[in-house]
């Protein structure tokens, strides 16, 4: 069947890639540009989630096609790593949670009521590797961890507004330190982005979908090139500014190893 190019054509799909790994490197390597990172990944985020909630509310989306976009999104996770789960209590970091909180509500209407409105199609739908369909134990899985998520997004939202009124009442400096990258958030958020490419792309394989794959469309261009630029700009304090080899505290399971 023919796909929605506007939706999650190559040039998308390769723009929110990059995304994923440009978020990934400034939380390891650039952490001064989190915020304004957050702040230009979010901005296509919302464009596509906000182009399925347009497409659901008027019935021109499919199942599977949802999951290609739960996918996509998933390489914004690349973020944890760091301080932890820095950054909770900044206005960027707030307006990434808002926007988790509304995925996940979505992804609980979705599994409970929305999966069984959608149009159907001739053949089988297939959302995850091993010719996975919507039903049986992938429904339940996904069921869990949409409210799983709405549970951790919301519960962190309520903490970081709590941390950050006791910031602003103390008003004291935050002392500068040397980085901090926590190994097992660091090898999830890997997981992550090699989750969110992999599955998006076998899902559009195996669905047999066309017409998905044209980068020279406008629309494509434009969006991957927001992407590249982005990740090539990170690379410059990287690698010319000497990030890389700069002195950073490594911890395991909060525990400092240097």
């Amino acid at each position: 069947m023919i796909g929605n190019a506007d939706f999650y054509g190559i040039g998308i799909r390769l723009g929110l890639y990059a995304q994923s790994l440009t978020t990934l490197l400034v939380t390891l390597f650039v952490q001064e540009e989190e915020g304004l990172n957050r702040i230009l990944s979010l901005l296509l985020q919302l464009a596509i989630f906000a182009g399925t909630l347009l497409l659901t509310r008027t019935g021109e989306i499919h199942a599977f096609e949802v999951m290609i976009v739960f996918w996509l999104l998933v390489g914004a996770l690349s973020s944890l790593t760091g301080d932890g789960l820095g950054g909770v209590g900044s206005f960027s970091g707030t307006c990434r949670l808002l926007f988790y909180i509304a995925l996940s509500s979505y992804g609980c209407w979705f599994w409970f009521a929305g999966l069984d409105t959608m149009p159907e199609i001739n053949c089988t739908q297939i959302v995850f590797f091993g010719g996975s369909t919507l039903d049986g134990w992938f429904r339940s899985f996904g069921k869990t961890i949409a409210i799983l998520g709405l549970v951790v997004a919301s519960g962190m939202l309520v903490w970081g507004v709590t941390v950050y009124i006791k910031r602003s009442r103390r008003n004291r400096r935050i002392r500068a330190h040397r980085p901090q990258t926590e190994i097992t958030l660091m090898i999830l958020s890997i997981a992550m982005v090699i989750l969110s490419i992999t599955s998006t792309e076998y899902v559009i394989r195996a669905n047999h979908i066309g017409g998905v794959d044209d980068i020279f469309a406008v629309g494509q261009i434009l969006a991957f090139l927001v992407g590249l630029l982005q990740f090539l700009n990170t690379l410059v304090p990287i690698f010319w500014k000497g990030r890389l080899w700069a002195p950073r505290c490594w911890l395991l399971f909060g525990r400092h190893l240097t």
